[in-house]
């Protein structure tokens, strides 16, 4: 079984800080599961609607993806981005690459798993100076 290293990054901040985690997952990973690990990872609340979608760009929902897909059904995704959309009140969009690397599970090794982390998680309810 292939092993496929996903780049997930918030590049829509207003503070233009970097923020990224870098994690690899079986082939065979639902959308459902990628949701519930971005969430343990972002560390929000699951308490909204969210939706996968590739396109050419953020603004491009070409093609919507049932949460119950693997990753191995769409990937590869030539000249498309895959996007996770979490909470469609706050839109929080994140950006998903996967890495060209073939990679095949290792023994004793158990994943998900979190490969790299770069910056600190976005507040999802952040408190408001009024």
């Amino acid at each position: 079984m292939q092993i496929y290293t996903l780049i997930i990054t918030f590049p829509y901040d207003e503070d233009d800080i970097p923020w990224s985690r870098t994690i690899e997952v079986k082939e065979d990973f639902t959308l459902n599961e990628l949701h519930k690990y971005i969430q343990e990872l972002v560390e929000f609340d699951d308490d909204h609607l969210y939706e996968f979608y590739l396109g050419k760009n953020p603004e491009n929902r070409a093609h919507l993806i049932p949460e119950d897909s693997k990753l191995n059904q769409f990937y590869p995704a030539i000249g498309l981005k895959l996007y996770y959309l979490f909470d469609f009140g706050d839109s929080w969009l994140f950006e998903i690459r996967k890495s060209r690397k073939k990679k095949h599970v290792e023994e004793n090794k158990k994943y998900p798993a979190l490969i790299e982390s770069i910056g600190i998680n976005p507040m999802q309810y952040p408190e408001y100076d009024e």
